[in-house]
């Protein structure tokens, strides 16, 4: 007797390997039989004219910040994510200065059911802000041995390693040394490290030397974080790139990219307009320096000849209490502030929101992310996190969807069993996750169940909340949470440890 069967499945197993036609029986949150199952189960689906695959695995994601304020994880859930890899760009939720090390937080979320199940990394920004708070400047000796010994707390805990976020704050203060001798700490545990690297626009053929530079010496598998090139004036860019990091693989460097299936990206509006080249030595808090006149006009005066007066591609997602501002774009948050001077407002809604204010960027071109989608070593993801809010970058609900509808579908840039191979078994492998991103016996039952002619995701930049369409079961631990497109409130993820 058996939980659930799933009959005439159409299966893609998440390896690459053509479709073919057999049933599927889950036991105790394992798959038990692939194959012809003539047993009974508490309930049978009949999958006849859909396709089942292993469940989707973002791999690159912030879900880590809703873990304890939002377990349910919604927007995962429905897009077909059954796990998540977290804590990315630099940011985890642990270790905090004078408090919670990355032990207690994982001692913490582990008493909570989970929506969609995860791992999560160390971030090198929480680690250094831990010792040595944001200041730019470099950490002594002995600054350098407590980072290194929270990090291997953090991993001795079952953190998956650590990931840099390179272009924040205060990562961005980081020399490519410190980088290198915290590199080493997580290579000794034998884990990873993911990247958003120091400069994704006109110095990223530099950044991504870089972070191979850290991975070749620290002997670490590398993930580069949401892989593409910004602004116009570096569109093509990442044709040179990947040829560098196939080059550093072929010379012995295990290093992978993942990319989210859209043009623009998503942020800090402090983080896109106040980068690293605009703060002083010394600096403590970024904000501060919009509270000078001078300073603001320096920072003006270098977009204005980069990008001009019109603002229209920066739409602002968040923006502290100031919800007025949200979901409009600069120029009008402008002309609502009074303005004709667009920079004016962009370091208004900064001060607003103490440099919390996030918005999305139309800054990528379509040539440039198909070709990152063509990589046999890229992978999916989302780059989000669950939220309680109605206004945020659609890649949070349709990732995963839309990688299907538009590039496998649509495009042809890949074929479904490929496309799933990204979703599933490449990211499993590159994790360590060795239960997941297969049908096979003895794996972990976490499947989803679509019709591929029809999965559509719905949600855009305006109407961001849309469902989607064509994802009819997703299965995690054995367990249905997603029925008909809509999570049905079962939480059967937990929060993995390697």
């Amino acid at each position: 007797m058996f939980d659930l069967i799933i009959k005439n499945a159409n299966i893609i197993d998440g390896t690459g390997k053509d479709a073919y036609v057999a049933d599927i029986a889950i036991k105790d949150g394992k798959i038990a039989v692939v194959g012809k199952v003539t047993d009974t189960a508490d309930e049978i689906i009949d999958a006849t004219g859909l396709t089942v695959t292993p469940g989707w695995i973002d791999s690159h994601s912030h879900s880590d910040k809703t873990m304890i304020s939002a377990p349910d994880q919604r927007e995962k859930v429905e897009q077909g994510i059954t796990f998540s890899v977290t804590s990315n760009c630099g940011t985890s939720q642990a270790p905090i200065m004078n408090g919670m090390t990355m032990g207690d937080f994982l001692n913490k979320v582990d008493l909570i059911p989970q929506g969609s199940s995860a791992s999560v990394f160390i971030g090198h920004n929480t680690l250094r802000s831990a010792v040595m708070g944001k200041v730019n400047r470099q950490p002594t000796a002995d600054e350098m041995e407590k980072m290194k010994a929270l990090l291997r707390e953090g991993l001795e805990a079952g953190a998956l390693g650590m990931s840099f976020g390179l272009y924040y704050i205060p990562g961005c203060y980081a020399t490519i040394d410190e980088c290198i001798e915290l590199a080493r700490v997580v290579a000794e545990h034998g884990k990873l490290i993911t990247s958003h690297v120091r400069n994704e626009a006109d110095g990223l053929i530099e950044a991504v030397e870089e972070f191979l530079t850290i991975a070749r010496e620290s002997g670490c598998r590398a993930v580069f974080s949401h892989h593409k090139a910004m602004d116009r004036a570096n569109w093509g860019k990442v044709k040179d790139t990947l040829a560098i990091i196939d080059k550093a693989v072929s010379e012995g460097v295990d290093a992978y990219q993942d990319v989210y299936p859209y043009i623009a990206s998503s942020t800090t509006v402090m983080a896109r307009f106040v980068p690293k080249m605009f703060h002083p030595e010394g600096t403590k808090d970024a904000v501060s320096l919009l509270y000078s006149k001078e300073k603001c006009e320096e920072i003006k005066a270098h977009w204005i000849k980069k990008w001009g007066n019109d603002l229209s591609w920066v739409l602002v997602i968040s923006c502290g209490e100031h919800k007025e501002y949200v979901g409009k774009n600069v120029n009008e948050i402008a002309e609502m502030m009074g303005y004709t001077d667009r920079y004016e407002a962009v370091f208004d809604i900064i001060r607003l929101s103490n440099g919390g204010a996030q918005a999305c960027f139309f800054m990528m071109c379509e040539e440039d992310l198909e070709y990152v989608l063509s990589h046999p070593r890229t992978m999916i993801c989302t780059d989000d996190v669950a939220s309680g809010n109605n206004i945020y970058h659609p890649r949070l609900r349709a990732s995963f969807p839309r990688a299907i509808a538009k590039y496998v579908r649509e495009k042809n840039v890949l074929t479904l069993p490929e496309m799933i191979r990204r979703m599933t078994s490449l990211p499993a492998h590159v994790y360590h996750l060795d239960t997941k991103g297969r049908i096979e016996e003895g794996f972990d039952a976490d499947l989803c169940i679509i019709d591929p002619e029809n999965i559509t995701d719905c949600a855009d930049f305006v109407n961001c909340t849309l469902h989607n369409k064509g994802l009819e079961y997703v299965i995690i631990n054995g367990k249905k949470v997603l029925e008909k497109n809509n999570y049905n409130g079962t939480r059967a993820g937990k929060v993995y440890r390697l």
